[in-house]
């Protein structure tokens, strides 16, 4: 399985870094090297260490032990900017931009080119146009970023690294928030940074991106690197063993199980709605209805419709068999319909808020007693679902924000599942989570519809819509193109109607 792997300059070295927070190590003894002309992926569940690592290169954190080696000396970061100098730039899950300004502002932020004491307008402009020319940015410098879609801002964060001069680009999650085709075009890329003497260390959950573009791999697990390997090779069924020390046979096998009825809980029929043009479909009880289709083709349009946070403007709807058109989310949770949002942490927590009033929070409807919320049925409620999808927190009162990405998506879904609802709409479920919390996700999902209740789920990758579904609704500019059978189903189909409709 592993195959020798043709040696680069190192350009950066960790070695035996150790870092604990509060007690709990999050870093056991690393040691790992960053090569000129490489891709190096760095693997593991969420938790086991990767990004502590990326901060710790790029001078946002400092170890507690251990030590960085630059061009064979000890080196020693104490910030960001200190990092940067020696050429090394991490580029954050969370982009940092500033949306007000323009392209070429952002790209030449810290670098601005001056002439008799005032910036160069006209420097700065062809500064920019060249790195965007260099990382395939398409858009005028003086395009203010937050018009840019999220893809585009990568590249933007990207420019910005190359005109430091960085000969270390660390990716933390890059393609989280891109569609299949933009993630695709950003691994392209990455590859021509490597190919001009750059070290690429990419952090992705995404193990079709790693099996495609690493040349090295190393696997962390629980803060130790258990791990380090060629790119060649080396099979998804390799990598996920290793991350977590579990054999998955399959990620996403929906357990064996019927529709426990034949007359459908959802039935959609030539919706309209804000990015919705024509809409049919059918949703039974017991079901998992996949929807496919690129960025904008109105998958999360459709979902935001049934759950009444955007306004239907034609066609009809019927829950249960009779007619549904809700004016509000209050409205949909009322009638037995929950959505778990693509964006969790922006619109299904409150990050500041412990895990418990998250929890709770949609269900306090359930819980009055008078004008006041019941505590004891309250904490009942938040220890039944921690334990039921064995929530990892250190307490009820612990801060949402504390939680690992996939323990986030787990109190969103108790969230929702606490109102019972009969119709469960999921949002892209398992973006941004690790390879074990997203087998878990379609285990619950399995088990859930095994209890009754239908499930309507969006998700741009193709192995989870293709193992994790029933059925597959295909969507294109705004219309259902397709319903298929998922069992006879395959990629090619399913992106024939995605891309042509």
């Amino acid at each position: 399985m592993i195959a020798e792997v043709e040696t680069g300059a190192p350009l950066i070295e960790a070695l035996d870094i150790d870092k604990r927070y509060d007690g709990a190590h999050a870093l056991k003894g690393v040691t790992l090297d960053l090569r000129a002309g490489e891709i190096h992926c760095l693997v593991g569940e969420n938790g086991a260490g990767k990004s502590t690592l990326a901060k710790i290169f790029s001078g946002e954190v400092q170890p507690d032990a251990g030590s960085l080696r630059q061009n064979g000396a000890e080196v020693a970061f104490g910030g960001p900017r200190a990092a940067m100098a020696a050429g090394i730039a991490l580029v954050h899950q969370e982009l940092n931009l500033i949306g007000p300004m323009s392209v070429a502002e952002n790209v030449g932020l810290g670098l601005e080119p001056s002439r008799f004491g005032f910036m160069d307008k006209r420097r700065l402009r062809q500064m920019s146009l060249a790195y965007s020319h260099e990382v395939g940015l398409d858009v005028q410098p003086d395009t203010a970023v937050e018009r840019l879609s999220i893809a585009q801002q990568q590249l933007v964060e990207i420019a910005h690294a190359l005109a430091l001069e960085s000969r270390v680009l660390i990716l933390d999650e890059p393609t989280s928030s891109l569609a299949g085709h933009e993630a695709a075009a950003l691994l392209k890329l990455l590859r021509e940074v490597a190919k001009n003497g750059r070290a690429v260390l990419l952090i992705t959950h995404q193990l079709d991106e790693v099996l495609e573009c690493a040349d090295r791999i190393t696997v962390f697990r629980d803060g130790s690197l258990v791990a380090t390997m060629s790119g060649r090779g080396v099979t998804e069924k390799d990598l996920i063993k290793l991350m977590t020390g579990r054999d998955f046979s399959s990620m996403y096998r929906l357990e064996a199980r019927q529709s426990t009825s034949a007359d459908p809980i959802l039935e959609v029929r030539h919706l309209r709605a804000p990015g919705v043009v024509d809409a049919s479909l059918q949703v039974r009880a017991g079901e998992i209805v996949g929807v496919g289709g690129l960025v904008g083709s109105g998958r999360t349009e459709l979902l935001m419709a049934l759950y009444g946070a955007t306004r239907i403007e034609g066609g009809e709807v019927f829950l249960g068999g009779a007619r549904y058109r809700p004016a509000s989310p209050h409205q949909a949770l009322s009638k037995g319909v929950g959505l778990v949002p693509e964006n969790r942490k922006d619109e299904g927590l409150v990050l500041d808020a412990p895990v418990r009033n998250n929890l709770s929070l949609a269900a306090l409807g359930h819980m009055n007693r008078g004008p006041f919320v019941a505590a004891g049925a309250e904490s009942r409620l938040v220890h039944s679902w921690v334990g039921r999808l064995q929530i990892k927190i250190r307490g009820a009162m612990s801060p949402v924000s504390s939680l690992s990405g996939g323990n986030q998506q787990k109190v969103v879904l108790s969230k929702i599942l606490a109102t019972k609802p009969v119709l469960l709409l999921l949002d892209e479920p398992t973006r941004g989570i690790d390879v074990g919390a997203k087998a878990e996700v379609h285990a619950l999902m399995s088990e859930l519809a095994g209890e009754g209740i239908a499930i309507l789920f969006v998700t741009s990758v193709l192995p989870e819509l293709l193992m994790g579904s029933d059925r597959i609704v295909v969507m294109h500019a705004g219309r259902t193109v397709a319903n298929l059978d998922a069992k006879s189903a395959d990629e090619e189909t399913v992106t024939r109607y995605a891309f042509q409709g």
